[in-house]
């Protein structure tokens, strides 16, 4: 659907190679949740942010969010995200350092945000199984 690496890096990100490194990476990480959990119309899920409901032709693209935003979230309480969480997290500690913590976090969340709305924009009725019958 989308591009496996971004086509443009925002100006707050590009002229810093860490940042720049950040982004990628959290790009990267939103495109692989963006693949992996596509909806299928007729099913009905437990979203945390939606409640229970049935994915529908009128609903899938809020689901299909959803559920990708849900599953960045989950996925940090597992390695190898700990790994990454633990890199960011030291960064700068006693060092002069030129980017924070929280510069990285920021433009790691921000590239995993980017990614995931470029896929959804990219999905057509077809890639989610929808008909024109089903409109």
């Amino acid at each position: 659907m989308s591009l496996t690496y971004p086509t443009m890096i925002p100006d707050a990100y590009r002229d810093n190679g860490e940042l720049a490194d950040a982004y990628t990476r959290g790009w990267n990480h939103g495109h692989g949740i963006a693949c992996h959990n596509v909806p299928t119309i007729g099913r009905q899920l437990f979203i945390e942010s939606l409640g229970r409901v049935m994915v529908d032709v009128e609903n899938i693209r809020q689901v299909h969010e959803s559920l990708c935003f849900e599953a960045e979230q989950h996925s940090r309480q597992y390695s190898p995200f700990e790994f990454t969480a633990h890199e960011f997290n030291q960064h700068g500690q006693g060092d002069e350092e030129t980017v924070s913590s929280d510069e990285l976090w920021e433009a790691f969340d921000a590239g995993i945000a980017d990614a995931i709305h470029a896929d959804l924009a990219n999905y057509t009725d077809e890639d989610y199984g929808i008909t024109t019958s089903d409109i």
